[in-house]
C-alpha cells in the first residue's frame, strides 16, 4: 500500500467520512468488506486494514515490506 495522487484508468474510487481510498485493480479483491482505520500512537501514524474476507492474505506490505497493515 502506498500513498499516490495519480488516479488511473483501472483503480476504483471509494469515499467515505470525507475521505477517498484509491484501489488499484490487483489490490480490491484483498480490501473486500475490510475496514481500514488509521492509527496515530505514540507519534506513529499508518492505517490499520481489519478484513472480513476469506481471500488469501497479502504476505507483505508494498510500502514497507513488513506486513499488509502497517502502513
Amino acid at each position: 500500500m502506498s500513498l499516490d495522487d495519480n488516479i488511473r484508468d483501472n483503480d476504483e474510487v471509494y469515499s467515505s467520512h470525507d475521505v477517498q481510498v484509491i484501489v488499484d485493480d490487483r489490490t480490491l479483491a484483498y480490501l473486500q468488506s475490510a475496514t481500514i482505520q488509521l492509527i496515530e500512537d505514540n507519534g506513529r501514524r499508518g492505517f490499520h486494514i481489519q478484513s472480513e474476507n476469506p481471500q488469501p492474505t497479502m504476505s507483505g506490505c508494498e510500502g514497507c515490506g513488513t506486513s499488509s497493515s502497517c502502513c
